[in-house]
């Protein structure tokens, strides 16, 4: 079969997931490490909120997270765009997604 779907987790899909991620963080003027750092903390909070809470506010939790997080970096950081930068806003994301996905489990995990 030529047009063989890949898994949502296969290597191939993760190959091409990481791709994007690095386009999509080169025209938005980010940091390339800063998306590498976060797919997992972000597939795991879209995951517990759209299991626990609600799949059509999953992508838009994610993206409220992010604006917090930018922020978050840009009230702690310098005005310049650098490594320092990059490690802030790595930071304040890495926090903001491991609260927002301890709220959307809240009063789940004990119930299950």
């Amino acid at each position: 079969m030529s047009d063989k779907k890949h898994r949502k987790d296969s290597p191939e899909e993760m190959q091409s997931a990481h791709a994007w991620l690095e386009q999509v963080a080169e025209e938005l003027g980010l940091p390339q490490d800063a998306a590498r750092a976060q797919v997992k903390g972000v597939l795991d909070l879209t995951s517990a909120v759209a299991h626990h809470r609600s799949r059509p506010a999953a992508p838009v939790t994610a993206f409220l997270v992010g604006l917090a997080a930018g922020r978050a970096a840009a009230a702690g950081g310098s005005a310049t765009d650098g490594p320092a930068d990059s490690a802030a806003l790595s930071d304040a994301a890495a926090q903001r997604l491991e609260q927002i996905r301890t709220l959307a489990l809240d009063g789940i995990t004990e119930q299950g």
